[in-house]
């Protein structure tokens, strides 16, 4: 729903979104913007000045069993009002869940008068501990500290208080260097720059993370020269970093996709010539190494199979049923890329068994999403669109005459980032409409 605000700063009226109930199963996006502190803030378009607003909100997670109101102290409510208004909130929780999904604890909420409360419970549904909310607080107080600090001071922290100082640290630490960049606060940039830089060369952790960065940007630009992370690439890498744990971990992660039949073999090799080489260390290590890729390409594979599934099973769904507009927007939340993976695929078996039937079928289904999905793009985007897919110049000049108003330099500037996607991409066929449309803005320009 939305409510009226009045900006305490200037006065300004506006309108503002107020979300009172997050359920983790069936709005996990709500309960996402709760976790970073985005739910049911209001900002004045006029001045910027704004915060969260103070409103009865409920909270509940299945698996947990947890289902609980945050009152907050500022709507200064009575117990009948208080009553009242969890009773209403409970009563349209009950009235939205199917009748198998109620439970008896959900006619008990528990009451939060307390906000920093009512988030624990939270973050412990997400596997956050009290014990590890008190140390990203120490945490959070030993940034700040040292934002503030001359050298002589961060000495002495960063030899008190070295353990505190892990990657959780550093992510506070970017989130500060992001927030200064977004506001050009170029003095609290050049601060903040320098004091990661100090803490990347004289903290244990920041030397680990500087190894990976440099090992993934090795991987990567080599990836990039040949065209693509191959297996013979992602073995050549870790058998480099073999005796660093810590970067062969970051390899890893970030060459899933390659970690196939032919990587294994290759990584046979590679122990059949430490063996012959008589270098023990190495064929421990490496065998070892191997035995643990080999257990998380299992995981990866039988996952995969899960995810497919799961994604053919939501297909057969909207398949069957009568409004697939109405099936698609039930399913939304499994409209993903494993899910797109599975209808094309589906459409190309259909098209080469010449089932025109079930082609039309996943062809439909096809457009709808690709159409649900334009709308919520930007009208410049959706612009765009509309010019490649035309068949003709008069065409495309006809889109142009009817959205004049978004033919401008953003427009270009948009052709550009995507001509340079797709040259990188090698779709040439896509480059030369681009350029083409390109020339027939330019010249309205």
């Amino acid at each position: 729903m939305y409510t009226h605000v009045t900006c305490p700063q200037c006065g300004t009226p506006y309108t503002a979104e107020v979300h009172q109930v997050v359920d983790s199963k069936h709005t996990p996006q709500l309960k996402q913007m709760l976790l970073n502190g985005q739910l049911n803030v209001a900002v004045c378009p006029k001045c910027g000045a704004g915060g969260q607003m103070a409103t009865l909100m409920l909270f509940h997670d299945a698996e947990y069993e947890l289902f609980m109101v945050h009152v907050p102290q500022e709507l200064h409510l009575n117990q009948v009002q208080r009553e009242q208004m969890i009773g209403q909130l409970t009563k349209q929780v009950m009235d939205d869940l199917p009748p198998e999904e109620r439970r008896a604890y959900m006619f008990q909420p528990q009451i939060m008068m307390n906000w920093q409360t009512f988030m624990e419970k939270v973050l412990e549904t997400e596997g956050v501990t009290p014990e590890m909310i008190a140390r990203q607080k120490k945490q959070s107080e030993l940034l700040q500290t040292l934002m503030r600090a001359d050298k002589d001071v961060q000495d002495v922290l960063l030899k008190e208080r070295a353990n505190e100082i892990d990657e959780t640290f550093f992510a506070m630490l970017q989130q500060f260097v992001d927030m200064a960049s977004q506001m050009q606060d170029n003095k609290q940039m050049v601060k903040l720059t320098n004091l990661r830089a100090r803490l990347m060369t004289e903290t244990a952790v920041g030397q680990r993370m500087e190894q990976q960065q440099m090992a993934l940007h090795k991987l990567s630009r080599e990836a990039k020269k040949q065209g693509g992370l191959t297996p013979a690439m992602l073995v050549n890498h870790i058998v480099a970093n073999q005796a660093q744990p810590h970067v062969v971990d970051a390899l890893v992660m970030a060459g899933q996709g390659a970690l196939q039949y032919e990587f294994f073999s290759l990584f046979t090799a590679e122990i059949e010539k430490a063996e012959k080489a008589g270098d023990k260390a190495a064929v421990n290590r490496l065998t070892a190494l191997r035995a643990d890729l080999l257990q998380l390409y299992e995981g990866m594979q039988q996952q995969s199979k899960s995810i497919m599934q799961a994604a053919m099973t939501t297909l057969n769904t909207i398949l069957a049923a009568p409004d697939k507009n109405q099936a698609l927007a039930e399913n939304a939340e499994q409209i993903d890329e494993a899910f797109m993976t599975v209808l094309v695929a589906k459409m190309h078996e259909a098209d080469e068994k010449n089932d025109i039937a079930q082609f039309q079928a996943l062809n439909e289904i096809h457009s709808l999403i690709y159409d649900q999905m334009e709308r919520t793009l930007p009208p410049h985007v959706q612009l765009l669109n509309q010019l490649v897919r035309s068949e003709s110049p008069e065409e495309q000049a006809q889109l142009l005459q009817e959205n004049e108003q978004f033919v401008s330099d953003e427009l270009i500037q948009l052709i550009d980032q995507v001509m340079e996607q797709a040259g990188e991409r090698g779709q040439d066929d896509l480059n030369g409409r681009l350029q083409s449309v390109k020339s027939l803005i330019l010249a309205r320009l």
